[in-house]
């Protein structure tokens, strides 16, 4: 339980931090946030849980799987025209989908 804890106020600090030099706000709008929380819950469920705990996928369909979300999220985000695509955004769903994947180990390893 500790290293769960430990994982998500390291994940969380370096978030802030994330989002002070990419995004110049500490907390992002409703709807980076939930773009961001899509990556999250991506990697915490089908890479942490499913492929790197329960083995259910291997590692080329989690992959493949969390790139067809990925892809269809940042399409809507070009169809409706919220945000540009840039560097900036694309480390930032990676850090998401990392921290989500590790967190998710974590949790199901505890469990």
């Amino acid at each position: 339980m500790k290293t769960i804890a430990f994982t998500f106020i390291v994940g969380s600090v370096l978030l802030y931090f994330l989002n002070m030099a990419m995004l110049k706000t500490p907390i992002p709008n409703l709807e980076w946030s939930i773009h961001a929380g899509i990556r999250f819950i991506v990697g915490f469920f089908v890479l942490g849980i499913f492929h790197f705990y329960g083995k259910a996928f291997s590692f080329k369909s989690a992959l493949i799987l969390t790139s067809f979300i990925v892809i269809l999220d940042y399409l809507y985000d070009y169809y409706v025209e919220a945000y540009r695509l840039n560097l900036e955004i694309i480390l930032h769903g990676i850090y998401m989908l990392i921290w989500g994947a590790l967190l998710g180990y974590l949790t199901a390893k505890r469990i």
